[in-house]
């Protein structure tokens, strides 16, 4: 598999998928974090990448990528650690909306002494 294909299906369809899935919650204000973000992943991970790739710690086969590369990496390899941001970033930010947009849980009236507790049903044992 190439390294193109290997980001369209595991890395660019589940962007694809998350972002027709949140598209109402999606704003720029609340995606504007993300890009700075990427700064610091490419700031972050180009040079090492590269200084790996320059000590044979790992390597590209040729076959494999597009053959355009920046310093010793394959675009493919820059491509990968933004759509990963962005793929990890859209994830969390959801589960992240969901947390602080949770109601707050409905409090019980104090239970009298000696009364009998009451049973949990299905959705509390499932929460």
């Amino acid at each position: 598999m190439t390294y193109a294909r290997f980001l369209g299906l595991f890395v660019v369809l589940p962007i694809l998928f998350l972002l027709v899935r949140y598209r109402r919650t999606l704003t720029a204000r609340g995606l504007a974090p993300m890009g700075l973000l990427l700064v610091v992943v490419y700031a972050a991970t180009s040079p090492w990448d590269n200084l790996a790739v320059k000590w044979g710690l790992w390597g590209f086969k040729p076959e494999l990528i597009w053959g355009i590369k920046l310093g010793y990496l394959p675009l493919e390899e820059y491509l990968f650690f933004g759509l990963q941001t962005l793929l990890v970033g859209l994830w969390a930010r959801e589960r992240l909306r969901r947390v602080l947009e949770a109601p707050e849980p409905q409090k019980r009236p104090a239970e009298e002494p000696g009364a009998p507790k009451p049973r949990l049903d299905a959705e509390e044992v499932a929460s």
